[in-house]
């Protein structure tokens, strides 16, 4: 498992469904919280949040791809 370290977390896009369609958009706005950084304290592992346009940076692991950003680049998480 990918583990960040200090202030980062990995995430990964949240795909978005309407019916049986995948809804695709040149730039995801959602993203589910994978792993946080020992020092993180606004967000957790499974939490969806919203970051900037520009934020992280891509990583592959296993076939699949992950964003690394910075804690402040988090805008805003959504609340169930």
């Amino acid at each position: 498992m990918l583990r960040p370290v200090g202030k980062r977390l990995i995430v990964k896009p949240v795909e978005q469904k309407q019916g049986k369609l995948l809804i695709t958009k040149s730039k995801p706005t959602q993203f589910t919280v994978i792993s946080i950084g020992n020092e993180v304290t606004n967000a957790n592992p499974n939490d969806v949040v919203y970051l900037d346009k520009f934020a992280g940076s891509e990583i592959e692991y296993l076939d699949e791809l992950f964003l690394v950003i910075d804690e402040s680049n988090i805008l805003a998480k959504i609340e169930s």
